[in-house]
């Protein structure tokens, strides 16, 4: 299982990659969060981000969401794959959390 380190912002964390020296691995998954693996067009270079569930009635979430149920189906087994990659991701969430600041 890949080491998780932790980069923090408003709605989601960022969980890098095995071998750079985390040091979160065997910690439990924060209360209130969820665990995505974020998929790119071709299936490689997943990234695994922790984003939190009240950030899922967003509609852009909702909208991700349903596109990994048409993808990969309902019953995937382990961590939920988002078919989304990983700086199109960051965008989404940097545009999430102004809109919450503007608020």
């Amino acid at each position: 299982m890949a080491a998780w380190r932790r980069k923090e912002t408003a709605v989601a964390y960022v969980l890098a990659a095995p071998g750079d020296g985390g040091g979160d691995r065997g910690k439990k998954i924060p209360k209130g969060y969820l665990p995505l693996a974020l998929v790119g067009e071709e299936g490689d270079g997943d990234e695994r981000v922790l984003v939190r569930i009240d950030a899922l009635k967003e509609p852009c979430m909702a909208a991700l969401l349903e596109m990994a149920a048409q993808q990969f189906g309902y019953g995937q087994p382990g961590v939920l794959r988002i078919p989304c990659d990983a700086q199109q991701f960051h965008q989404m969430v940097s545009a999430m959390c102004s809109k919450t600041k503007a608020t």
